[in-house]
């Protein structure tokens, strides 16, 4: 591919009316083998077509392909204004979280994002460090109870730990006892939210298909476990500060209006549901990348020998786990658990001298930039050291978000971070987790980029 130099563009006063490259013909009849890889499709047509991508589907319906950080820095910070999330993302994520920080724009997101930003200041997170230690060191004794040499599906039980953690860090409450039937309706309902989402015409919600009565039953269940859970905090205040508590008494430092127990409602399910499935999504990745790098796995554990020597990872040693830090930010930029973002546009612009048309949808592909040959030496190779901070800062800005960018970047990333690096310092220093060969194993880029077969693995304790 070309090295082309890109610049963010002005306000333009006149537009150049030059679309982009891109395939010819429309994609309708293609859709149903291009959702079979999708990856593998857009990977193929930036390939082909260069860093944006104009993608006909039918001829009222087209999106582009954006794969280059000077896009991402023009759709996300510097004319964040022009674009906001399609009404179909919305549309179809408010079906399972309602009207949250998600799926919602304007006024009405800015007011939910002050009254819950205070509850994801640092300060206060921090005191959450000790919740996911003991969580995660709780899974551990069951696996020394249970498991010796013994394979397992790593993915389902980093759900299992995550949803623990979320539900205790949200409202103090161990909700991984009810996980067999709350995490399959979530895998039920972002199964629901993929398909409607990745589909241009489905059928309505009111149609009692198969599909659509699967993910109703999911749907209340949901609504069920989350309103009890407000209803009980309601009736009986607790003393504890945890999340819902702060929402529960936050109020708009403008309007000193506080949340509905609707909008709690959709806010907390937007947090247990994010909050869950993305960290576990990264960490069985992350686990597969060990598995498969034992010379990585090697220098993560000298560096815990070293930093915490047996002990429990506590909030004042998780700085100097730099290593353990850049594995989680190497495999976040193989295997990003939100592999590509959707804008579209609400004006007309232009981006490096091509028409951008009012209503286009763009899809910011993550997955692609993570890979960029530009900015990143041999993409597809496993590195921690990529992350190494003389490294960090000589990369533009935009060529690494996992998080997201800009105002709307994850209001969450740093409760994920901080977990994340707890969870593999706990259980990397009381087990071996040796990879199951002959597997297959591939990327599903549903909801988040999950392992399509799980991921085989086997647990071993470690001699002490």
């Amino acid at each position: 591919m070309s090295q082309t130099q890109f610049s963010s563009t002005q306000t333009p006063t006149k537009f150049s009316h030059q679309l982009p490259p891109g395939p010819r013909g429309y994609l309708l009849l293609s859709l149903p083998k291009i959702q079979q890889d999708s990856l593998g499709y857009l990977s193929q047509m930036w390939q082909e077509y260069g860093n944006l991508v104009r993608l006909p589907v039918v001829p009222s319906y087209t999106f582009y392909l954006a794969a280059h950080p000077n896009y991402v820095e023009h759709m996300l910070s510097t004319h964040q204004e022009r674009y906001s999330k399609p009404d179909l993302f919305n549309k179809s994520m408010s079906l399972m979280v309602g009207q949250s920080i998600l799926t919602s724009e304007g006024d009405f997101w800015l007011k939910h994002r002050r009254l819950m930003q205070p509850a994801f200041h640092q300060k206060y997170l921090e005191n959450l460090s000790s919740v996911m230690v003991s969580c995660t060191e709780s899974l551990l004794e069951e696996w020394q109870q249970k498991l010796d040499n013994e394979v397992i599906d790593i993915v389902p039980e980093m759900m299992r730990l995550t949803l623990k953690i979320v539900g205790l860090a949200l409202f103090n409450k161990d909700i991984s006892v009810e996980s067999s039937t709350l995490g399959q309706a979530f895998r039920e309902a972002f199964n629901y939210v993929s398909y409607k989402i990745n589909n241009v015409w489905t059928e309505p919600l009111w149609i009692p298909t198969s599909r659509n009565l699967r993910f109703r039953q999911a749907k209340q269940i949901l609504d069920r476990a989350v309103l009890d859970i407000i209803n009980s905090r309601r009736q009986n205040p607790l003393e504890t500060h945890d999340l819902l508590s702060m929402l529960l008494t936050a109020q708009d430092e403008v309007t000193k209006e506080g949340m509905t127990d609707k909008q709690l409602q959709d806010e907390v399910i937007t947090l247990v549901a994010a909050g869950h499935e993305t960290v576990a999504s990264a960490l069985s990745w992350t686990w597969y990348l060990l598995g498969k790098h034992p010379d990585v796995a090697a220098n993560m554990q000298d560096e815990l020998q070293t930093i915490l020597n047996g002990s429990s990872p506590t909030i004042e040693k998780l700085p100097q786990l730099a290593y353990t830090r850049r594995i989680f930010d190497e495999s976040m930029r193989l295997y990003p658990p939100s592999w590509g973002l959707p804008r579209v546009a609400l004006e007309d612009d232009e981006i490096q001298g091509y028409f951008i048309p009012k209503g286009t949808i763009i899809n910011i592909a993550q997955f692609i930039i993570h890979r960029h040959p530009e900015f990143w030496e041999n993409p597809d190779q496993f590195d921690p050291d990529r992350f190494l901070p003389e490294k960090v800062n000589q990369r533009p800005k935009f060529t690494y978000f996992p998080f997201g960018a800009g105002q709307r970047i994850c209001i969450g990333k740093s409760f994920a971070l901080m977990e994340a690096t707890i969870i593999m310092a706990s259980i990397f220093q009381r087990f071996h987790i040796e990879l199951v060969s002959h597997q297959s194993i591939e990327p599903d880029a549903t909801f988040t980029l999950r392992p399509k077969y799980g991921i085989k693995v086997k647990v071993r304790k470690k001699v002490k």
